[in-house]
């Protein structure tokens, strides 16, 4: 098809666009390689396989938005396909002859396949312009209130475009190629749409429809040699680097877990992340998949409650920056910027309640979550800068073992006389330790879960102890505050609590304590079998040594929990337990499970003031709606925040109850 002086330049051109491509990759996985913690790139490649299936599956999107999800995929089916049909485009070029190669029934599969998909690829891509450009949908915007890179909110439109103009000029023009073709020779069964596009060209003459087939040709092949060398540049890379960075991520047992910090290495010189360069290389990866599609966004409570955090704006900040100071960065140049001065603002570093939410529903495997935990290590050891509440609380800890400040030794005055509590310093050998935590030893409410369970406890015959007044507070708060060094004391005193009475198995009231001491204690060799409280009751439940009576109460619905549910997949334990009582009704809100709501007391927001519409109140309007009697939960965090978000809308309105105090009412 291509004559010799296009065949030339066509190899020419090949080879400018490899040297621009190699170089501006090059410069892109440069400035990858200068954060810390390097990659473990041969357990990696022992995740090809699953970055292939993502890659080829685009399973990560369908979690939310779903008819969006598939019009999504569509599109990347359709590139994906498209590379290989540039392949035999460039041999049909170089041998014509290629064309009358036929392998029954494949090649007419390839075709049909091939034409169809063109299409479909085309009205995708023209209905995502629509939706950005003419509908401007809200979900694709970040408010003026959320600090943005100068460049971002202009060039995500500009990268928009590009990309948008770029699939449907290139697939379109070889779609227009192929009409041209078939209008020359002959129509196509097997190629329905092009065939009727090539209808249209009956009038032209035989050579001005060659001398269109070969514009096309080179207008298609041509973008593409164009486009790669921008591909670092755009959020387009997102096609490779999504599934590279499924592959390289650390695998995790909970979103929040982070790698300790070596608080007794006099070497180190930076704890947390202050700088771009000290991000580990995973997360630098983070800025080059993001496809700037907002679902964190959409999900994040702190966003959707108007405060300055997005954290799309995360990873779109750090991309832009990245393309500002390229160059320089792959250098080694990194300008002596601290991340709060432009990835975002101080009050939405604060803002963050570590739900996780961001992180689950992200299609290419981004964690801004874990960006702003390591960020506040940096303002917190580096600088000593928190919120004074924040501070207040983390001087509890330290000072009386708790954030309320109560100290140890009124650990033990929950006790009611008419409950006989089992100490473990009184105890013999028993099975469980009854881990109470803070909540459940001072905080009024959570106290009722705590005398609840020990009425279940004692009920269903549970050989048990808990600690009184050696207990202190895991160091929850602490590490999620950003105090490494306060997690890591309180963690070492507890597990050498445990040690000392030889505790294997642990139950826990609070999903906060469960998080903490089974996924973050064996990083000190603290390694417990620790169950929540709803998981055990369940347990009792189903073997028979609860028997639950009836009740007044008809309908319930149940929060979950993030440090429960999204944090640690504990999801059919709670709801089990209630739909086991009898002539209840469950109701399930619209945001529940994985794509529930947070009630806004993770990540120290427990301990902290916030501004604007208030997270719980948002959470609590969706309970109300549905008519309940009873608002379940399994958290003494979430209990506080839905108890006054209800009652805060609807003095009237349903009340709020533990699992275990429900449970406990009916025995």
């Amino acid at each position: 098809m291509l004559s010799v002086p296009e065949m030339i330049i066509f190899i020419i051109a090949v080879i400018v666009s490899a040297y621009l491509s190699i170089r501006n990759f090059r410069k892109m996985f440069t400035i990858i390689g200068h954060g810390a913690q390097p990659i473990d790139w041969k357990n990696s490649c022992k995740n090809l396989l699953k970055g292939i299936w993502v890659f080829i599956s685009q399973t990560t999107l369908f979690n939310r938005r779903p008819i969006l999800s598939y019009i999504h995929a569509g599109i990347a089916w359709g590139f994906v396909l498209y590379m290989l049909v540039n392949v035999f485009d460039v041999f049909y070029g170089y041998i014509p002859a290629l064309s009358h190669f036929e392998i029954p029934y494949l090649t007419n599969f390839y075709r049909i396949f091939v034409d169809i998909f063109s299409v479909v690829v085309m009205l995708g891509v023209m209905w995502f312009l629509i939706r950005r450009f003419i509908l401007r949908d809200e979900a694709l915007t970040i408010r003026d209130n959320v600090q943005m890179h100068p460049n971002a909110q202009s060039g995500m439109k500009k990268d928009s475009l590009i990309v948008g103009f770029f699939i449907m000029f290139h697939i379109g023009g070889r779609f227009l190629g192929e009409s041209f073709h078939l209008a020359a020779n002959e129509a196509d069964k097997f190629q329905p749409f092009a065939s009727a596009l090539g209808q249209l060209w009956g009038g032209c003459s035989a050579d001005s429809l060659v001398i269109s087939e070969h514009i096309a040709w080179w207008f298609a092949l041509g973008l593409i040699l164009a486009f790669i060398p921008y591909f670092p540049f755009s959020k387009h890379a997102h096609l490779f680097m999504g599934p590279l960075n499924t592959m390289t991520k650390p695998e995790k047992i909970s979103p929040a877990t982070i790698e300790t910090i070596d608080m007794e290495d006099e070497s180190v010189e930076q704890w947390g992340v202050g700088m771009l360069n000290h991000l580990p290389q995973t997360q630098i990866i983070d800025a080059f998949a993001c496809i700037a599609c907002s679902r964190c966004q959409e999900a994040c409570p702190a966003y959707q409650t108007g405060k300055e955090l997005s954290p799309s704006a995360i990873e779109i900040n750090k991309r832009y920056y990245i393309s500002e100071h390229f160059s320089d960065l792959a250098a080694g140049k990194f300008p002596e910027e601290k991340l709060t001065d432009w990835l975002f603002s101080t009050d939405a570093m604060w803002a963050c309640t570590t739900c996780g939410a961001c992180i689950e529903a992200c299609p290419v495997g981004n964690e801004p979550m874990v960006d702003i935990l390591r960020i506040r290590q940096d303002a917190v050891l580096m600088d000593g800068a928190m919120p004074s509440e924040a501070a207040q609380a983390l001087k509890g800890i330290e000072n009386s073992g708790s954030p309320w400040s109560v100290p140890n030794d009124a650990r033990e005055d929950w006790i009611s006389e008419d409950l006989n509590v089992p100490k473990m310093r009184d105890s013999s050998e028993v099975e469980y330790l009854y881990w109470v935590g803070c909540a459940g030893a001072i905080d009024d409410n959570a106290q009722k879960v705590s005398r609840a369970m020990i009425q279940i406890l004692e009920k269903a015959g549970v050989s048990y102890a808990i600690l009184g007044n050696e207990e202190t507070c895991t160091g929850d708060s602490a590490r999620r505050i950003g105090n490494e060094y306060l997690f890591q004391m309180m963690a070492m005193q507890n597990i050498e609590t445990f040690e000392k009475y030889g505790v294997k198995k642990i139950i826990t009231q609070c999903p906060h304590c469960f998080n903490t001491i089974q996924n973050e204690y064996p990083m000190f060799d603290g390694n417990y079998e620790v169950i929540h409280h709803t998981e055990f009751i369940e347990q009792l439940i189903r073997e028979g040594k609860l028997t639950i009576e009836n009740g007044t109460i008809e309908a319930i619905t149940y929060h979950d929990s993030c440090y429960l549910g999204r944090h640690n997949g504990i999801y059919d334990a709670p709801r089990n337990v209630l739909t086991s009582l009898p002539g209840v009704g469950v109701r399930e809100m619209p945001r529940t499970k994985d794509n529930g709501f947070c009630c806004g007391a993770g990540g120290g927001r427990m301990w902290m003031e916030e501004g604007g519409e208030k997270i719980n109140v948002n959470r609590a309007k969706e309970a109300d709606s549905l008519g309940c009697d009873v608002v379940a939960t399994a958290c003494p965090f979430c209990f506080t925040m839905m108890d006054d978000g209800i009652k805060e809308i609807n003095e009237d309105g349903a009340k709020t109850k533990d699992i275990a105090v429900i449970v406990a009412e009916r025995i």
